[in-house]
């Protein structure tokens, strides 16, 4: 059998990783769970990465940019800031037991002790919000929003989504996603002076699970 490549046993291991944490929580997850599950030796996790700590923070980078890869791909069948908007707001509003939702919940609290996690959060979160000041400037811009300050409209409607997608993760049964979803574009609307009958109606999508 054919020998996998360095880049190939590395996205193994942190895909691996990923279906550990979501059973057994970040700060649970030990090395050994890790290659038990693959079948080699704690050696060659140790090979790949050097540290605990850095397996972890690479694995919430790596589940957090196999998600960005699929949002850009919807966000590129969206022709309007509007719809475009409104694609990050039903691609990132978590489903029932989605598993990246639980990845980004326990990796915020990880990422107060480890300060590899952090960084690597931090950075991700950032990325998000930028995009979606991006958004929102190109919607002034083409006349569709009415938005003085891009910046802090990015802010409070990313507080708002993780807020939102903490309780609806954690706290099962006390909102429903088209609630959830509704709260969004109600924001939405009053901080950029459209109407909220402007936005699509609620849709599902396809939630990925670690490979």
């Amino acid at each position: 059998m054919k020998r996998a490549t360095v880049e190939q046993r590395r996205t193994e291991i942190l895909e691996t990783t990923c279906q550990v944490v979501v059973e057994r929580g970040f700060a649970a997850t030990r090395v050994s769970d890790v290659a038990s599950r693959l079948g080699v030796s704690t050696g060659l996790i140790h090979y790949h990465f050097e540290s605990k700590e850095l397996l972890l923070a690479e694995a919430l980078r790596y589940a957090a940019e196999q998600d960005i890869a699929r949002l850009e791909q919807e966000l590129e069948q969206a022709h309007t800031a509007l719809a475009k908007l409104d694609t990050m707001f039903t691609f990132d509003m978590p489903e029932v037991g989605e598993p990246s939702w639980m990845l980004w919940i326990d990796g915020w609290g990880e990422a107060l002790r480890n300060p590899t996690m952090r960084r690597i959060s931090q950075r991700l979160d950032l990325a998000w919000k930028d995009r979606l000041v991006s958004i929102i400037e190109l919607g002034v811009e083409d006349g569709e929003f009415t938005c003085l300050d891009p910046q802090a409209t990015a802010w409070r409607l990313s507080a708002l989504l993780d807020g939102l997608g903490v309780q609806f993760t954690v706290h099962e049964g006390v909102l429903s996603r088209v609630q959830l979803l509704g709260y969004m574009r109600a924001a939405a609307a009053q901080e950029l002076s459209i109407a909220e009958s402007a936005f699509k109606r609620p849709h599902r999508r396809k939630v990925a699970t670690p490979a």
